[in-house]
């Protein structure tokens, strides 16, 4: 397999000439725009500085996070776990990814509980985390039941609800494709497709998620005007315990300051406030995790793992990080806003219960904070200003498109080859599934389908690009339902 190449390559080199005007960024930009961001601005927002080579790139005064030595960081490592991660043939249906459920456009979450393959949930129903500077999480999931991103992976794949995966399918149909022969070749040394160098991939692409150029971290930076004075309030509050306490968990991995680069805004540990209890007569939490007729969603939480009951509702602490695009919040995603999540603590707790001391193990830290409506809004400005617009519209972590290889100037992804690629003006498309009439559909970046094109088509198809202009393109081939993709670089 050494006279392939990962073309990849050719589509990266684009992507990144063109990073600042892809049309499709504008929808997430403007998304967050509107969600009511006042408490910043973001006109000095820039790129996150090069790392020599490396996927993981750490800003300044950012520690080296934990790796694990059978898993080390690599740069084909982390494309082709880029391209897993958005590879429908890993799951039982074939219609669901990992980006299913974890949007890039919204820090890699879904908004609330979000079913997997074949339209099932996960029992019990948990909101789907952000997957935001995961390479210093020492716990993971709202109970703590996976250890490693590796464990995680692994289980998703298997698991009713989200990937649910026959797993000797799944090796099958990633070895049908010569793209992934060769891209296992480059990660791993030889073209051997395994579930562990699955998960060690999306892993590997996953730790470098690393979002660290909000407004508070250009303003820690020494960019003054990246606050709102609002903001700057907010943050004052925010860390300051004798008036909020939220940095007693919400800090640095353990350790509070804010004015230390490297916040993870999550000390990875366990706690019931009392803050998100399920608003109905008698709900809660406890250690069925089945639903009962009354729809009640008793949860065990931390106890699901330990089977300890002071454990019972406790969920680990999320990162703040971008969590103004992820409405709503908590385990199971019952509180609708940001505001609303303020003002459950500044009550002391949620209305789930008759009283604050209803609530068993509730943390006694949590108390009544007295807060006024402008101090609120000031909190609600801070968290705003966690916001990483650079994160979500970083074109290196978004879908790459289809698995290909290149050999010479033929294009391959599963059964489809396409020559000459890059193209000047006609493209041949060749398939054994090309039989009968058969559709071509080329879509530009931005998802918009230029042409498209039917023909009575005998293994192969002479496509014409005459006046479409330069760029990266989809090519979308369709015969006797089976649908099939690659990658075309135009340059006439």
């Amino acid at each position: 397999m050494s006279h392939f190449r990962v073309s990849r390559s050719v589509f990266h080199r684009f992507a990144r000439k063109s990073r600042r005007a892809i049309p499709f960024l504008i929808v997430p930009v403007t998304a967050a725009a509107v969600l009511g961001i006042t408490g910043f601005r973001h006109s000095g927002i820039s790129a996150l500085p090069d790392n020599g080579g490396s996927p993981l790139v750490l800003p300044p005064g950012w520690p080296a996070p934990p790796i694990p030595a059978n898993n080390p960081i690599t740069m084909e490592k982390f494309v082709l776990g880029r391209q897993l991660f958005y590879e429908t043939a890993l799951s039982g249906d074939g219609q669901t990814s990992c980006s299913s459920c974890h949007d890039p456009y919204i820090s890699f979450a879904a908004r609330g509980p979000h079913p997997g393959a074949f339209g099932d949930t996960v029992q019990p129903l948990r909101n789907v985390p952000r997957l935001v500077n995961l390479a210093y999480d020492t716990v993971l999931m709202w109970d703590g039941h996976f250890h490693t991103l590796e464990q995680q992976v692994a289980g998703a794949l298997v698991k009713k609800g989200e990937l649910f995966a026959d797993t000797l399918t799944v090796l099958s149909k990633l070895g049908s494709n010569p793209a992934y022969s060769s891209m296992f070749t480059q990660a791993f040394g030889d073209s051997k497709i395994t579930i562990d160098r699955i998960a060690k991939a999306i892993a590997t692409f996953e730790r470098c998620l690393i979002s660290a150029n909000s407004p508070y971290d250009q303003y820690i930076g020494g960019n003054t005007s990246a606050l709102s004075a609002s903001a700057v309030r907010g943050m004052n509050l925010f860390f300051d315990s004798t008036k909020t306490n939220c940095a007693d968990c919400h800090n640095n991995l353990g350790r509070s300051n804010p004015n230390s680069a490297g916040q993870t805004f999550s000390d990875n540990n366990y706690y019931r406030t009392g803050t998100f209890e399920v608003n109905v007569p008698g709900g809660g939490y406890g250690l069925d995790t089945t639903r009962d007729t009354l729809h009640l969603r008793l949860d065990a939480g931390r106890a699901a793992v330990t089977g300890d009951t002071t454990d019972v509702g406790k969920f680990r602490t999320p990162t703040l990080r971008n969590a103004a695009l992820t409405p709503p919040y908590g385990a199971e995603g019952n509180v609708e806003s940001l505001s609303q999540v303020l003002q459950n603590y500044n009550n002391g707790g949620s209305n789930g219960f008759d009283s604050i001391s209803l609530i068993p193990n509730q943390d006694p830290r949590i108390r009544p904070l007295g807060l006024d409506s402008g101090q609120l809004a000031d909190l609600e400005a801070f968290i705003n200003s966690l916001t990483d617009l650079t994160f979500i519209s970083n074109t290196e972590f978004q879908n790459p498109g289809p698995a290909t290889v290149t050999v010479s100037d033929r294009t391959v992804s599963g059964d489809l080859s396409v020559y000459p690629n890059p193209a000047r003006t006609f493209v041949n498309a060749e398939s054994p599934e090309l039989n009968g009439l058969s559709e071509a559909s080329l879509v530009s970046e931005s998802g918009a389908t230029v042409w498209r094109f039917a023909a009575n088509a005998q293994g192969r198809m002479r496509l014409d690009f005459t006046g479409v202009p330069n760029g990266v393109y989809r090519l979308e081939v369709v015969s006797n339902n089976v649908r099939e993709l690659v990658n075309i670089v135009l340059d006439h």
